[in-house]
């Protein structure tokens, strides 16, 4: 996939869960194992928000995309009042905080912040973190006391070699036409936070490896190796995708999956994009998850009637999401 929208949390950890399904081992819990041991790691590489990769890919992905959202960020900086001295002085508080192994949550680096004479509020805060995020300095370590908590990047992970300039570029076309495939060369411009002149540049690098099919004039570009994918199960032409998931956050043009109708209902005007219900190859509606002590509330809102099996299989997926977050099931 190369990188996987991870804004909310649990959202996230169940886009990547739903994807392993067939292993029985797959929980919330057997996610977060994985990130206690380092195995991804939560970040900000692109677009200016939270997104989930391999560890070895981290820091190159940081060089290669955050320059263009620092500089498109310059005047929400302004307006902040967050300039290069306030960076400077930001930076070299928290890192004394957080070295020697350390993590710290958001509300106790403000609260560092603010004791040395540095405001975080009206979203100062949150631009500092994201800054610094950006540069490789911070990224986000374990959940304490159910609170996510920051750490020294250099710290956290270990050393990996760091692909730069086209080679770079080639490794994140190849990561986003493999795992995101059949797409286009301005979904990749879209996902990456790319020019398109750079995504075109991309996708010459990694051309001989992929197939391309034209649809209605539009070129799409795919992994050789998908055709050989095996037939999908009766119940995996159902699917309950998380909030900000890869299938609609992975493209510029999301009218594969989604009715121009249903739009409205899906894509909110805040940029909140709604867990969706697939049937087939397009939503057939919304659906919503409560988190409770030992249950988890599921509600759904669909576009359109179902058969009696297609709704079966929908319960039978809203299980599987209990039994991914270790809750039992209720609906609403």
């Amino acid at each position: 996939m190369g990188a996987m929208q991870a804004q909310d949390y649990y959202a996230s950890l169940w886009a990547i869960g739903m994807r392993m399904l067939k292993s029985e081992k797959v929980s919330k819990s057997f996610i977060e194992k994985a990130i206690a041991e380092r195995r991804i790691v939560r970040t900000w590489p692109m677009r200016g928000t939270l997104h989930w990769v391999a560890p070895a890919d981290a820091r190159w992905m940081l060089r290669l995309l955050t320059p263009r959202i620092i500089k498109g960020s310059a005047g929400r900086y302004r307006q902040l009042e967050l300039d290069e001295t306030v960076i400077k002085k930001s930076r070299k508080i928290i890192e004394k905080a957080l070295e020697g192994k350390n993590n710290l949550t958001r509300a106790e680096l403000y609260h560092l912040l603010e004791q040395e004479g540095v405001p975080t509020h009206e979203q100062r805060g949150i631009h500092i973190l994201g800054h610094l995020a950006m540069l490789g300095i911070i990224c986000m370590g374990i959940k304490k006391e159910n609170q996510h908590t920051f750490v020294l990047m250099d710290e956290w992970l270990p050393a990996f070699s760091i692909p730069e300039g086209d080679e770079a570029l080639f490794i994140l076309a190849s990561r986003y036409f493999t795992g995101h495939g059949p797409a286009t060369v301005y979904d990749f411009a879209t996902w990456a936070g790319l020019k398109v002149s750079d995504a075109r540049k991309g996708l010459e690098l990694v051309n001989p490896a992929f197939e391309e099919v034209v649809v209605d004039g539009q070129s799409y570009w795919f992994s050789l190796s998908s055709k050989e994918a095996s037939p999908l199960e009766e119940n995996a032409k159902v699917w309950l995708l998380p909030a900000f998931d890869e299938m609609l956050c992975g493209y510029k043009d999301r009218s594969a999956i989604l009715h121009s109708s249903d739009v409205k209902a899906t894509i909110l005007k805040n940029g909140i994009i709604r867990p969706i219900i697939v049937i087939g190859s397009h939503a057939g509606g919304t659906w919503k998850r409560t988190l409770k002590k030992d249950q988890v509330l599921v509600e759904f809102s669909f576009f359109q009637n179902f058969s009696k099996r297609d709704k079966k299989i929908i319960i039978e997926k809203s299980e599987d999401f209990g039994r991914f977050l270790e809750k039992e099931i209720i609906f609403g």
